[in-house]
């Protein structure tokens, strides 16, 4: 029972922000990331003062909003974002896109100027309705708070937007004008007569509104009969795309493994070092004769959300058998509009009602599918990876192989967009690391704000591949790094400006000026500024022996430099040689 709920406040601001934060807390929401302002007073005070609240502030508004992305994605609950009003609303816009494409469950509070204070020029006051458009799930205009508006209303609120957020996760909003005063004085007013509607909430430990849901975790193998029947006997591609729950990605393994079952993991599964898995399986497709083979497939299943490959996505774009989805959202996961069957369930509960004879194999198909790649890996793709010089691809592989060999218990692999989630997908193979991303919308922002948010929540040491660009975007956020206890270690490619652009059609002409934007940077001094170690190795001896020096200290950069055209050079001569090679 609680026995001190503060009945008494300077004022009905400092009541309502105290409600507020006690029912999210109520709900199991604890993690509150902050920036300073003066219109959210209330509410930074009703945070700083609950005993069971964890607070994270920084002073940039669009990295705190990575920040809190980063830790909803390690601790798989809802973070709440709390921002004065003005432009620091908006500057959150990106992460709220991220969260919306990602399903990752924010909670935005901003404070809002009084409507009177709205359209006549007053200071920092915007229109901040449906700020993010339809990003978020829910949005909530809240009432100005007022004696003349019981509590109920604002807990009421609470409640069926939390509600609607585990049914579908994503971000959600809340805008509350505060009217002066905003800060505590000495002299209180005692609202015990106003709470009282609330009846025993303020005196227990429970949320003002409870939802039953009706949990179905065994389902009627009926439910799937349809399923069970279509794969029975059939040449079946089970897809791991991206995930971050262990214990399904774990079911999804042993199922395949169990019934002999073609597996091709995402990097974004973690799965990606399953013994069953055919790696390098985006290499592979490059090959005709592996990629008429995976054609003769009848079903692919796919768990998970976004695939990384476009070798594969355009697989399946042309597969000319069913495909099945299963993801527990109601997010629309078909890129290539082709999904035949979806199934809104977690994995643990399709695979359970399946009813599969354990020799439903085409074993045929499967051993030529195995071999074929087992040929090109062992015969083109290692090979060629041992022969390269010191590159993009050769760093990303003996990372891989250092990974394999420090880390066992999940340590978090943050991955950016562009070329470095591209190179992991195809090269990593060993590692055991819990890989995390932000591919919702696969921006360039916020990437070292986000690996910092996983970081601080897992407490485990956390390394960042990271791009030159996208690091330099984000290059305030290594601010934060002095709120991590354990190591953080940033590995930047440096190319000296966007080198994916090289992968793609550019009219050479505009391409360096227009879209690579060279700037001639390095980051030594950076590290400098921010109190970091900083490593430059040119050589695969002296990488592999930086990161283990990095593992010693507190926080580091090791930064790697190439020439620009190199990726995409080594890239084609290997598809090259894959795509005649005999197997």
């Amino acid at each position: 029972m609680k026995d001190d709920f503060p009945y008494t406040a300077s004022n009905i601001n400092l009541l309502w922000s105290s409600v507020l934060i006690e029912e999210l807390i109520r709900h199991n929401i604890t993690d509150f990331c902050l920036a300073p302002g003066s219109r959210s007073t209330p509410l930074t005070l009703a945070v700083a003062n609950h005993q069971r609240a964890k607070t994270h502030v920084h002073f940039d508004e669009r990295g705190l909003g990575f920040l809190a992305l980063g830790i909803s994605q390690a601790s798989q609950k809802p973070v709440v974002i709390i921002t004065t009003s003005g432009t620091a609303v908006a500057n959150l816009y990106p992460a709220v896109i991220e969260a919306r494409q990602s399903a990752i469950p924010l909670i935005i509070i901003s404070a809002d100027r009084p409507l009177a204070l709205i359209d006549c020029g007053a200071n920092q006051a915007i229109d901040q309705q449906y700020i993010f458009a339809n990003y978020p799930i829910f949005f909530s205009q809240l009432a100005q708070p007022s004696t003349e508006i019981t509590a109920n209303y604002l807990l009421t609120t609470i409640g069926h937007a939390l509600n609607k957020q585990q049914n579908h996760l994503g971000p959600i909003h809340f805008n509350i004008p505060f009217a002066e005063p905003l800060y505590p004085t000495s002299e209180t007013v005692d609202f015990q007569n106003y709470l009282s509607s609330l009846k025993k909430w303020p005196n227990n430990n429970l949320p003002f509104t409870q939802f039953i849901k009706a949990e179905n975790t065994s389902l009627a193998s009926s439910t799937f009969l349809v399923a069970s029947n279509r794969l029975s006997a059939k040449k079946v591609i089970v897809i791991m795309a991206k995930m971050n729950n262990q214990a399904q990605q774990q079911a999804i393994e042993t199922f395949c493994q169990q019934h002999h079952l073609v597996l091709l993991t995402d990097i974004q599964s973690s799965q990606f070092s399953a013994t069953n898995a055919l790696n390098y399986y985006d290499l592979s497709l490059t090959n005709n004769h592996f990629k008429e083979l995976l054609a003769q497939a009848d079903i692919i299943v796919q768990f998970g959300e976004q695939l990384v490959s476009k070798q594969l996505t355009s697989f399946i774009e042309h597969f000319d058998g069913e495909l099945h989805l299963v993801h527990p959202s109601d997010n629309r996961i078909d890129p290539n509009h082709k999904v035949d069957i979806r199934y809104h369930c977690y994995a643990t509960q399709w695979i359970n009602a399946q009813e599969l004879p354990s020799l439903s194999i085409q074993t045929a198909w499967f051993n030529a599918l195995h071999q074929c790649h087992h040929d090109l890996a062992e015969q083109i793709i290692k090979p060629f990876l041992a022969q390269q010089p010191f590159s993009e691809m050769t760093v990303i592989d003996l990372l891989d192989k250092i990974l394999a060999k420090q880390f066992v218990d999940n340590n978090p692999l943050f991955i950016g967009n562009s070329m470095p989630i591209r190179l992991a997908d195809m090269f990593m193979k060993k590692n055991q690391c819990q890989v995390f991303t932000n591919r919702g919308a696969s921006g360039i922002d916020g990437l070292l704000a986000s690996a910092i948010g996983i970081a601080k929540y897992s407490q485990k040491i956390t390394t960042l591949v990271i791009g030159d660009t996208s690091f330099l975007y984000d290059l305030n956020s290594l601010a934060l790094l002095k709120q991590l206890e354990s190591p953080f270690i940033i590995i930047v490619f440096n190319n000296d400006g966007g080198a994916i652009f090289n992968h793609l059609p550019v009219p050479t002409e505009q391409k360096e000026a227009f879209y690579q934007l060279p700037h001639g940077l390095t980051f030594q001094a950076s590290c400098q500024q921010f109190g970091i170690d900083y490593h430059n190795p040119n050589q695969l001896n002296d990488f592999e022996a930086s990161y283990n020096l990095c593992l010693q200290g507190k926080h580091s950069l090791i930064e790697v430099t190439f020439e620009n055209q190199q990726n995409v050079t080594q890239l084609a001569q290997l598809k090259e040689q894959i795509k005649y090679a005999t197997t």
